[in-house]
């Protein structure tokens, strides 16, 4: 009884938290950016997002699934959501470039960690 307890403990998801609803904004705001850009109405100074944000994207969604135990579904969902609304508003450079720059630094961060280990190197 303790252990079936203790599993469904584990697999129940949890709320999104701020970090995750923070994060799900960002993937909103550069998802609008990139469609605006797409339609030639995003200003010419703002960073091109196209490519890297929809990888950017299924990272974020990933991370926030596997953090919140939420479905995969339920995170595209709220992204979808999310991009819906932020097309709604005008574009704000400040939001846009502090997105980009996460999504960047994450981009950078998840390319190391796929990077293959050196060869090793043989002693004489």
């Amino acid at each position: 009884m303790i252990i079936f307890a203790y599993a469904l403990a584990i697999s129940t998801p949890s709320a999104l938290t701020e970090a995750h609803q923070a994060d799900i904004a960002c993937v909103a705001i550069l998802a609008t950016l990139a469609e605006r850009q797409r339609l030639g109405t995003a200003p010419s100074d703002l960073p091109d997002v196209g490519p890297s944000g929809k990888r950017w994207a299924g990272i974020v969604g990933s991370r926030i699934t596997e953090q919140s135990g939420q479905p995969r579904e339920l995170v595209a969902v709220a992204m979808a959501e999310a991009a819906k609304a932020e097309f709604q508003r005008p574009s704000d450079p400040a939001r846009i470039n502090k997105c980009a720059l996460q999504m960047s630094e994450e981009l950078a961060t998840a390319d190391l960690a796929n990077q293959p280990l050196p060869k090793p190197v043989k002693s004489k």
